[in-house]
């Protein structure tokens, strides 16, 4: 998937109509690149895309304000060990449901049934994976219980969701697939409030771990039900969705290794630094993604387009490629400006034990700007079909950024991760724009030589 952009991917070249032939395919072809309602369709993404980070962002803050800080750093950091595995969690589930579903819409249920077994599969190893390597970081610091419902929930439960949200996007449907993913974590916030009206101890780590869990559990199944209907009896595929796990585990590695560098840098925090200093990188960290919530928006509109560009090769998505930038840095300068300008409300926003992320969040608010830069390069490359060129810059960067973080941060603590994540980001855009550069400079102007791609090889390099 594009590297800004979620599992459940705005799909604008899905009919509305699911089974028989899509008309308005050729005209869409067409007009793939163009303008055409991008900034509308990235209203209309935004809109759930909003309401799910508004929540994540209050419960970050609420977990923030009522944990202490060193339960808190603990929790921020089976956050993100969980985030490191939970691309392979669902196996590029969501990938290949938008994928099969382009090849035979009618048979959308099969797809459904399948991505629906493949994370199943998949989340209940990478939770016994996550469990095991938790309890082996953290020792007694966190109950292997604890460890575990985490995982569940984030690993199977959230996963699950994601899927249903892929196929009904596929199916034309893109404002509900938007806000499906964002029940679950409005059902977390209000389960949260709960918890901390309902007491006056601190909320500790096993409370929320256990209630997480079992929430998550409840709306999973209630999600899956409505992703099902209609679908006249889904049966589970057991040997065709295992077919499919190697296509999607080539999604699965690409951005395993973009959550490697965007989230491993919390696990080591909490480990070789301090479960303080997690938190207070944690927290500026979060303040960024929020506000790059249009970019990803702009990201989900644009990645299915440049499928359809790149079916002409790199040149042509480039192109596209060319149009896109000046809207990602309208927004992603100024943005920018916005986070150090007001980076001193940390403390007001988190509470005081958070000064210190004042001035991490300034170190970390140009993230937004060389995000959009590589992100873009990224999704070129993708739409090319050089899905394997991207996943390798990804793990380079990966690796650099782990040894980076075993030097900086038991010298610098979380002046290190920010540092650590400045470079690895400038890094991984000079290494996808490389890439681009050169797939262009071997892809010859149209009409030169009109040897094509087969537009199945999305794994070639």
């Amino acid at each position: 998937m594009g590297g800004g952009v979620d599992p459940v991917t705005l799909t604008d070249n899905t009919p509305d109509r699911v089974g028989g032939q899509d008309s308005a395919a050729p005209a869409r072809r067409s007009s793939a690149g163009r303008g055409d309602g991008f900034l509308r369709k990235s209203g209309t993404f935004l809109s759930g895309t909003l309401l799910r980070t508004l929540a994540q962002g209050a419960l970050f803050v609420l977990l923030a304000r009522e944990m202490p800080i060193g339960t808190y750093g603990l929790f921020v950091g089976i956050s993100a060990l969980v985030a490191v595995v939970s691309p392979f969690a669902s196996a590029g589930a969501p990938s290949l449901i938008f994928q099969s579903h382009a090849d035979s819409p009618a048979d959308w249920h099969h797809h459904l049934a399948r991505g629906l077994v493949l994370t199943a599969v998949f989340g209940t190893g990478a939770s016994v994976l996550v469990t095991a390597a938790g309890t082996a970081i953290w020792g007694g610091q966190v109950k292997l219980v604890d460890i575990a419902a985490l995982a569940v929930a984030d690993l199977v439960a959230w996963r699950l969701i994601e899927v249903v949200a892929a196929s009904v996007q596929a199916r034309g449907r893109v404002f509900v697939a938007s806000v499906v993913p964002a029940v679950l974590h409005v059902c977390r916030l209000a389960a949260a409030v709960a918890l901390v009206v309902s007491s006056r101890q601190p909320l500790t780590l096993h409370a929320w771990a256990l209630t997480s869990a079992l929430l998550s559990a409840v709306i999973c199944l209630v999600v899956i039900w409505y992703g099902v209907r209609g679908a006249g009896g889904l049966r589970p595929d057991v040997r065709g969705s295992l077919a499919q796990a190697s296509t999607g585990m080539l999604f699965a590695v690409g951005l395993s290794a973009q959550t490697v560098y965007n989230d491993l840098d919390k696990v080591m925090l909490s480990r070789l630094g301090s479960p303080e200093s997690a938190a207070i990188y944690a927290a500026a960290y979060r303040v960024v993604d929020f506000a790059y919530t249009p970019g990803r928006s702009m990201a989900a509109v644009a990645y299915p387009r440049f499928f359809e560009a790149g079916r002409e090769g790199p040149r042509a998505a480039l192109r596209l490629t060319r149009r896109l930038l000046p809207r990602y840095l309208m927004f992603s300068v100024p943005a920018s400006l916005l986070l150090v300008a007001f980076a001193w409300t940390m403390p007001i926003v988190f509470g005081p034990e958070y000064a210190a992320a004042t001035t991490a969040l300034q170190g970390l608010s140009a993230l937004l700007v060389l995000k959009s830069i590589h992100y873009l390069a990224a999704d070129t490359l993708s739409g090319s079909r050089m899905q394997g060129r991207r996943t390798v810059c990804q793990i380079a960067v990966g690796v650099v950024n782990a040894a980076l973080n075993v030097w900086l941060i038991p010298a610098y603590g979380w002046q290190g991760a920010v540092a650590s994540s400045l470079v690895c980001d400038a890094l991984l855009g000079v290494l996808l724009w490389s890439c681009l550069a050169a797939a262009v400079r071997r892809d010859p102007p149209r009409g030169v030589a009109p040897a094509r791609q087969p537009a199945d090889s999305i794994g070639r390099t």
